[in-house]
């Protein structure tokens, strides 16, 4: 089995603009970092005009690094390298990438005719895309609603080109590009739970979250409480009922979330609540504290399992659409 990557595709181009367009039309993917006049613009018109002849006759990787070298780009000392050019060579036949532009998420899939090559013609330095591997042949795939939750999440940091580490992305990935069923080879329910929510957003967390204590508890959100200046929570709950609020806070991934933080917020209020949710159950307790409360991913998977079942109209449309791909390709 091979391996999914994820690729950044704003490089130091001539119009300022993303890299992604050239790389689809060119069969392509690449990364920046190339040897373009903005890069030499610093030098002398002699030595201008030199650096120019040479990056024209570039024909390896080494003649690359011994140019970047002795004239010092990208501050590249004798024997190193730059990280996105030597992880691009490490793409191999049969793996898939990852791209996005403009919101449009794109799938590339490397074929058996990959080589990496430093292409110095005018078009590749004015996109700033010397640095290409070959034979990438791109698919839209469409929004983000369209690519599982850690795709999406994977374009917010991060290297240029990095690998995505997410169990069942590769099959996911060979699903959408070649349009066959969706086959995952899974030995237990646990399996399942984790590729659900690899296969949800942040947002659908929450989302579900706040369902979950609607169903459980007649909390009800209050839309204008939902800021990015409140960091410790996603936004504040009622209970029509009873007046209590609720606190939620929600993580995807393996981000810590501790209860000593959450201890201010509600201390000497019984009428306030905490509800903490982290899909990989990285939840710290140090001290129980009876208004703070734990979601475990088990509680909040098996209620979505139940309602979408039962055909409850409480889940968005998006998770199920998910949580039937998921599990249609059950083997047991």
């Amino acid at each position: 089995m091979g391996n999914v990557w994820r690729l950044q595709t704003r490089t130091d181009s001539k119009n300022g603009k993303k890299i992604s367009t050239y790389c689809r039309e060119q069969s392509i993917a690449a990364v920046g970092w190339s040897i373009n006049d903005n890069q030499i613009k610093k030098y002398n018109a002699e030595a201008f005009d030199k650096i120019q002849s040479i990056r024209a006759s570039i024909k390896s990787e080494d003649i690359y690094y011994k140019v970047l070298e002795e004239y010092n780009l990208f501050n590249i000392k004798a024997g190193k390298k730059i990280v996105a050019v030597e992880t691009l060579k490490r793409v191999k036949p049969g793996d898939y990438i990852w791209m996005r532009d403009n919101g449009i998420y794109y799938l590339g899939y490397v074929g058996n005719n990959l080589r990496y090559v430093y292409n110095p013609s005018i078009d590749a330095l004015e996109h700033d895309a010397a640095n290409q591997i070959e034979d990438v042949e791109w698919k839209p795939i469409g929004d983000e609603s369209q690519v599982p939750g850690v795709i999406a999440t994977a374009f917010i940091r991060g290297r240029t080109l990095q690998r995505v580490r997410k169990a069942y992305m590769y099959e996911y990935a060979s699903f959408i590009y070649n349009g066959k069923p969706l086959v995952v080879n899974v030995e237990s329910n646990e399996s399942l739970k984790q590729l659900f929510y690899n296969c949800l957003s942040p947002s659908d967390c929450e989302d579900l979250v706040c369902l979950y204590l609607y169903d459980k508890a007649n909390y009800i959100a209050i839309p204008s409480t939902n800021k990015i200046a409140t960091e410790l929570y996603e936004c504040v709950l009622v209970n029509p009922l009873n007046g209590k609020l609720a606190y939620p806070q929600v993580k995807k991934g393996d981000e810590k979330l501790n209860t000593n933080k959450y201890i201010d917020l509600i201390k000497d209020n019984p009428n306030k609540e905490v509800y903490l949710f982290s899909s990989e159950d990285q939840v710290v307790v140090d001290t129980h504290i009876d208004n703070i409360h734990i979601i475990s991913s088990d509680q909040l998977y098996s209620w979505v399992k139940e309602k979408i079942e039962e055909n409850s109209f409480l889940i968005p449309e998006g998770i199920v659409k998910w949580y039937k791909l998921i599990h249609s390709s059950k083997n047991s």
